[in-house]
């Protein structure tokens, strides 16, 4: 029982431990690099040529002028297909020519330089830029905070394998097995994440199409004027009706009303001028 109790006491101290290391927070370094657009995919270095031995979490932001819209989305669709990428997530907007669209690319990291290269033959780079983020040390704070807590949960299983303790002490036991295991879980999951991250560099490319506004000739700008005349003498002659066959019943009462009235006058004043007799 005592040992049972000292050993116990030994994998609370280690879980405790490993919680703490859980809740620190990773640290990174930021490496902001800019390029001429001229230049685009063929200044930067490889994430390999920057540093074989550092983990580094690349982005890159492209924004392009192009022809047509379409032809550029398939261009790009297809691009990212080679290269053993995929899109993300996108948005057109407008129509062919005139529109825009976005779109956020993931493409190995390892090949991103070339990406960059046949990228820009696609159109008119006008802005571009890179940023490489350092995760080594993150990446090895979540390695060492799993080592930690898959061998506390190997002291727990243990524990129970050779349980000489009351139920109590198992039940304890048992609890802190379910919280070491859902730690576990959760850094795996954040070291899956992270990994995709290095593994797969971010691209955001932004496509805009050329406009280009045509000249109005005279003749363009004289039938305009005479298609707006048109719809204009419609509009007048249509509100014209309008009008008369709202109030039509209305005049043609008063009207016969008023008719009524003369003759009525008109008679009178013949009777006062007759002559008597």
């Amino acid at each position: 029982m005592q040992r049972f109790v000292v050993l116990f006491a030994s994998a609370l101290v280690l879980a405790l431990g490993c919680a703490q290391s859980s809740r620190r927070a990773p640290s990174a370094s930021m490496v902001t690099v800019a390029t001429d657009p001229q230049q685009a995919g063929g200044g930067a270095a490889s994430p390999g040529a920057r540093s074989a031995d550092r983990a580094m979490r690349i982005t890159v932001d492209t924004a392009m002028l192009v022809p047509h819209r379409d032809a550029a989305v398939s261009a790009l669709r297809a691009l990212v297909s080679a290269f053993g990428g995929y899109v993300g997530e996108g948005t057109v907007s407008g129509a062919d020519v005139g529109g825009s669209a976005q779109f956020t690319v993931k493409v190995p990291a390892a090949a991103v330089t070339e990406f960059r290269a046949k990228l820009a033959a696609l159109g008119e780079v006008t802005t571009d830029s890179e940023k490489a983020e350092d995760v080594t040390d993150a990446r090895a704070d979540i390695k060492a905070r799993l080592r930690n807590a898959r061998a506390e949960d190997q002291r727990l299983l243990d524990l129970l394998a050779n349980r000489t303790g009351n139920l109590g002490d198992v039940v304890l036991v048992e609890k802190e097995l379910a919280s070491v295991r859902e730690s576990i879980e959760r850094q795996e999951a954040e070291e899956r994440t992270l990994e995709g991250q290095i593994a797969f560099a971010t691209v955001k490319v932004r496509l805009e199409t050329i406009y280009v506004a045509t000249s109005e000739g005279t003749m363009h700008r004289l039938g305009e004027a005479a298609s707006d005349g048109v719809t204009a003498a419609k509009g007048f002659v249509l509100g014209t009706a309008t009008v008369g066959l709202t109030a039509g019943p209305t005049l043609l009462i008063m009207a016969a009303m008023g008719y009524a009235v003369f003759l009525v006058l008109r008679a009178v004043v013949r009777r006062r001028r007759r002559p008597v007799g």
